[in-house]
């Protein structure tokens, strides 16, 4: 007998199916949800202190991808959408498992060689992330109901919701173009359209130059004999820790060859990462405040004000700092500092300007170390070969003679650029400080490098590195007996502007008065030395001494 189907349950068939494929478009849809506002949750929550607050960066990442889902169907929502959750679930992975500001490193553009060390442990992990992402997207395309699938918003609401959205962000632009993801948008934006004064807005990292050409220090000169030649140098280092020197507790055979210098052991960096630090130790600026780069002029400026013509001689790029000299080098780094930066260094000290500042940024004892120092001049035997991952208990002693060895080579190149000074004659001052130390395994939290999530006190305690000739100590004994008299005290970077100014009898304008000259008053025993936690976040920089219960 022939059979016919009943169509009453063709058609319960059929709204099943199609009620199990608008489950999984739900599903789809609610969960991507999820994944595109974790970061606004954690990471992104906040960013300065003087926005409106974590509720509307919050907000603010709702709106902008609801309105994208009511605008686009599923499909093309997931599409558009697969670059910001995949980026998104990496940088809270890299936040929670190494302390690392994933969106920081990316806009900063690090060298791949430098990135891949910490990428490698982890590279398994993202390629697994990054499938698993796809899945969602893929499931889609098998779905014909997610083709046109699209939020139930009237027009209505949303015109509405649109308008609100868009009137919201002109009026608290500051605070809605940070929210994630529209800070990462705006900044690519704008570089795409060379609109780069739109940039400094939306993003405090962002790759522009912020400097107002019309800043002031409002300097001059202090009453008084002055020699006919003068030089000054500052040489911004990169990842030393104080520890790691001779003189304050290190391996003897790492340290400065000149006898008359004089070194501090205990300096509090404004910062854990080069990319504050610097700004921080260039500028009047105290940590805190909410830009990684002010609008303010650099300390080059209140020297060029009293008459000197400066100079910025780097291996490290531009816009870590934006400095605002007369004449700026920027050279290809080479094996070491001294073969990338001295030939630069004597040109300039052969100028025939008879004053002159010079600031000398080095890349130091930056990892890999084993790249930063001949094997010939190496005091340690390291195995290179170890370096190539992530340190453990096994491999640590490599690492710790490969640092060395850097840090070494870091203060053979300080030595050079003294005896540069010193054969160049006249009078001639010469300070030296790395940007920020360095993390090797230090406690149970096994933290590795720097620029992490939190400071350490193995990253921001550095040294700094004084050196006189004789006829400036002549010109300035009761200051450079001052300054021997405080190289024990409770020293920060935020003091070193104002020594290398009062050393050069320069007055100038400051505000914030909270910074001392070392070569004129001592450091209170009792004085807050503070670090930039995050931008518009600063924490006391005494209290990372004691590391929290369980991670000593």
């Amino acid at each position: 007998m022939e059979q016919h189907s009943d169509p009453r349950e063709a058609q319960v068939a059929s709204a099943s199916t199609t009620s199990r494929r608008q489950g999984v478009v739900s599903l789809i849809d609610y969960v991507w949800g999820v994944i595109l506002l974790i970061p606004a949750l954690t990471i992104f929550s906040t960013t300065h202190v003087r926005d409106l607050g974590a509720a509307c960066l919050l907000a603010a990442s709702a709106v902008f991808f609801g309105l994208l889902r009511a605008i686009l169907g599923l499909r093309v929502f997931l599409v558009l959408t697969y670059v910001p959750a995949l980026f998104g679930v990496l940088a809270v992975g890299a936040d929670l498992l190494r302390d690392f500001n994933l969106l920081e490193a990316a806009l900063i553009r690090p060298d791949p060689h430098e990135a891949w060390p910490v990428i490698q442990p982890h590279a398994q992990g993202i390629a697994l992330t990054a499938v698993l992402l796809a899945m969602p997207v893929w499931v889609s395309f098998r779905t014909p109901s997610a083709r046109s699938a699209r939020r139930r918003w009237s027009a209505t609401t949303l015109a509405a919701v649109t308008v609100a959205a868009v009137t919201c962000g002109v009026a608290f632009h500051d605070t809605v173009l940070r929210a994630w993801p529209l800070n990462v948008i705006s900044v690519a934006a704008a570089s795409a359209i060379g609109r780069g004064e739109f940039i400094s807005t939306a993003l405090p990292y962002a790759p522009i130059d912020p400097r107002s050409a019309s800043a002031s220090w409002g300097a001059s000169r202090l009453p008084g004999l002055r020699p006919h030649d003068e030089t000054y140098i500052l040489i911004i280092g990169e990842s030393v820790r104080a520890d790691r020197i001779g003189a304050c507790g290190g391996p003897k055979q790492v340290g400065i060859s000149h006898q008359d210098a004089i070194i501090y052991c205990d300096v509090m960096a404004g910062s854990s990462s080069t990319h504050t630090s610097v700004p921080l130790l260039v500028s009047r600026e105290m940590p805190g405040g909410a830009l990684r780069v002010s609008k303010d002029a650099t300390f080059m400026k209140a020297f060029e004000e009293a008459g000197f013509r400066t100079y910025w001689l780097a291996v490290q790029e531009r816009g870590i700092a934006w400095p605002d000299a007369n004449t700026d080098v920027f050279l290809t780094m080479k094996k070491t500092d001294r073969e990338s930066l001295l030939p630069s260094l004597r040109s300039v000290l052969a100028d025939n300007a008879p004053k002159k500042l010079i600031v000398v940024h080095a890349y130091g004892a930056h990892f890999s170390y084993c790249d930063r120092y001949e094997l010939a001049t190496a005091a340690f035997q390291a195995d290179c070969s170890k370096l190539s991952e992530l340190p453990v208990d096994s491999t640590l002693p490599d690492f710790i003679h490969a640092y060395d060895n850097a840090v070494a080579e870091s203060l053979r190149f300080v030595d050079a650029v003294i005896s540069e000074a010193a054969r160049a004659g006249g009078s001639s001052f010469v300070m030296y400080t790395p940007d920020h130390g360095e993390n090797l395994l230090d406690d149970r939290r096994k933290l590795f490098q720097h620029a992490l999530k939190d400071p350490t006190r193995w990253d921001t305690t550095v040294p700094v590195v004084m050196w006189a000739n004789d006829e400036w100590r002549a010109g300035n004994s009761a200051r450079w007996q001052q300054l021997r008299a405080n190289h024990e005290g409770k020293a920060m970077h935020a003091d070193l502007v104002p020594t290398l100014l009062g050393s050069a009898a320069i007055r100038y304008v400051d505000e914030q008065r909270v910074a001392i000259d070392l070569g004129a008053s001592s450091p209170a025993a009792d004085r807050t030395r503070w670090v930039v936690r995050r931008l518009g976040e600063k924490m006391d920089g005494d209290k990372l001494r004691q590391a929290p219960p369980g991670r000593q």
